[in-house]
This record gives C-alpha cells, sequence and structure tokens, in this order.
C-alpha cells in the first residue's frame, strides 16, 4: 500500500477518494456508473461521507485504505445512525441516501486500488445491503406526522374519494406525479385529457413492468409522459371513450381531496393536491433505487417524471 503524498488527516484522504470519481456536468454514458455526475449528489453524498469519516476518526483509525476495518465499522456507523433517527422518529429514506453516499465510497475506494494497488470495498457493500435489508424493517419508510408533504396512505384516500371522475385524477396525480394541470384540472383555464392523451400500453423503464403510457401539458405547456397501472390505464381510456375527455374544475377538485383526507385521517393545512405528488416522488424515489439505480440515476428519473429540469429538485419532495 503506497504511502507517497498521501494525506495524514482522514478528511484529506476522504477528499482524494472521491475526488477520483467525480465527474460533475459529465453525460451520462461516457463514465463509469461509480462516478458521481451531479452536482447536488455530489454535495449531497460528500456530507454523509464526511460525516462517517468523523465516526471513523473517533474510532482510532489512521487510514481509509485499510478495508477490513472501514467495513466493521462501517456495520457500526449504520446500526448508531439507525437507532439515532428511529430515536428522532426520522424515516428510512434518510438512511438509505446515507447508505448510498456510502456505497459511493466504497466504489471509490475500489478505483483507488485499481489505479494504486489495494484491497477491493466489496465487504463494504455487502455490509451496507445487509444493514440496509434491516432498517428497512425498523424505521418507517416516511417521518410520522406532517414532517412531510406526502400523504401516508395514497390508495385510502383515492377510496374515500366518492366522484368516479375526482376519484381517478386523484389516482392519476399519485401514480405519475403530474400536477393537477396534467390531470385535468388546472387552477385557471381548461386542460383536459382526451384521447390525444392515451400513448397505449409500454413498459415501465424503471421497473421493467407493463404499464400504461400517457403524454400530458402541464405547467407552462411542458409536455411530459407517465406511466400509469395497467387497472388506471384501462379506466381512464374507458372515460374518455363515455365522456370524451376527463376534466373538472381545480376547486372541485381541491375540496374532493382534503375532504378524502379529513375522512382518512391524512389532512393538513398546505397538504392539498400537491401531496398526491410528493407521495409519487417518494414512492417512486423508493422503486428506483430498489430496483438497482443508484441514488443520483433513481432522483434523475424521478426529476423527469415530475416535470423538473434540476435533479435536486426532487430533494423537496423527498423530505
Amino acid at each position: 500500500m503506497g504511502t507517497n503524498r498521501w494525506p495524514k488527516n482522514l478528511h484529506g484522504q476522504a477528499e482524494a477518494l472521491i475526488g477520483g470519481i467525480r465527474a460533475i456536468g459529465r453525460k451520462k454514458g461516457t463514465v463509469d456508473k461509480r462516478f458521481i455526475r451531479g452536482t447536488g449528489t455530489w454535495a449531497v453524498y460528500r456530507k454523509d461521507i464526511h460525516r462517517f469519516v468523523e465516526f471513523l476518526q473517533r474510532a482510532g483509525l489512521p487510514d481509509l485504505r485499510d478495508v477490513r476495518r472501514v467495513s466493521g465499522l462501517a456495520r457500526a456507523y449504520i446500526a448508531s445512525r439507525g437507532q439515532a433517527l428511529r430515536g428522532a422518529g426520522g424515516s428510512f429514506q434518510t438512511i438509505e441516501r446515507e447508505i448510498s453516499a456510502l456505497t459511493k465510497f466504497s466504489h471509490a475506494l475500489d478505483v483507488y486500488a485499481e489505479r494504486h494497488g489495494g484491497d477491493s470495498a466489496a465487504d463494504i457493500r455487502t455490509v451496507l445491503t445487509e444493514e440496509k435489508a434491516n432498517w428497512r424493517a425498523e424505521l418507517a419508510p416516511r417521518s410520522g406526522g406532517y414532517t412531510t408533504r406526502a400523504y401516508p396512505d395514497p390508495p385510502g384516500l383515492y377510496v374515500a374519494i366518492y366522484e368516479p371522475a375526482l376519484r381517478l385524477q386523484a389516482r392519476l396525480m399519485g401514480e405519475t406525479g403530474c400536477r393537477t394541470e396534467g390531470v385535468g384540472a388546472p387552477a385557471r383555464g381548461s386542460n383536459p385529457l382526451t384521447a390525444a392523451n392515451l400513448l397505449g400500453m409500454g413498459t415501465d423503464p424503471v421497473s421493467g413492468d407493463a404499464v400504461g403510457r400517457i403524454t400530458v401539458t402541464e405547467k407552462g405547456g411542458k409536455q411530459t409522459e407517465h406511466f400509469l397501472e395497467p387497472e388506471t390505464y384501462r379506466e381512464l381510456q374507458a372515460h374518455i371513450v363515455e365522456h370524451g375527455q376527463l376534466a373538472s374544475p381545480y376547486r372541485t377538485f381541491l375540496r374532493a381531496v382534503e375532504a378524502a383526507a379529513r375522512a382518512t385521517g391524512q389532512y393538513a393545512p398546505g397538504r392539498g393536491t400537491h401531496g398526491l405528488k410528493h407521495s409519487f416522488a417518494q414512492s417512486r424515489m423508493h422503486e428506483a433505487v430498489e430496483s438497482g439505480l443508484s441514488h443520483e440515476e433513481a432522483k434523475q428519473a424521478v426529476a423527469a417524471e415530475i416535470a423538473h429540469n434540476r435533479m435536486d429538485s426532487v430533494d423537496v419532495y423527498l423530505r
């Protein structure tokens, strides 16, 4: 294990390691998948990695390249973070993000070893995978109470909306992440869903499942494509065949959602219809990570589906 110009300080070592996988602004497909391309992801992961390094420093570790010791300490660190989150009412999403950051750190160790010699960090990833499964069972998917704008039980909300068209619009928001403009209930003007919005059946690019595909016009005239459960797509198709379109006044839709929220114990001031968009973003993020996407790739996929240009904007929906 070479020591030439290797920093003595652990935080300096961390900077040297993750600097080796920095690929800010470079296009997807042009760099190693282990590298970090987004500025937002870089900032978040860097902070999480340095928190871990502080733990390693307190444990007396002299060198981050000692993969065997880092692996053992990683288990203790995630256990301590999980316990702290559980005590504070935190969510699994937080520790999932931190595990994603440490996975990138393990990739940085591998890249260093490939260039300069050293041990593989595969054991660290094994520990992280095991701890992730453990804390998924221990922590709630999302923070309790109204610490998030998302509805904790979207399906329960849908059932409590008695008007079929309004219930369908709520399901569309919850399954696609559209704004109200995209489901035929804009705050101003008219923007109904018609047969022209139906794209037929296809394959979900994240899960690989069979889905219905629709295109919608959202805020600012932005066109976006979305994916529905086959049953929801067929219901939308049947509604359009019968009525020619799916549309409702915004206030009518909002009142129906809020009434259902009260009836199911999910009401909170300010949650409104936009809470369904938050619910989608959180569940879709989890689905994307479970399907094998990195944390950064998952955020990019969710950003595109909720019609945001910047990947960092997804963070608002994941709180």
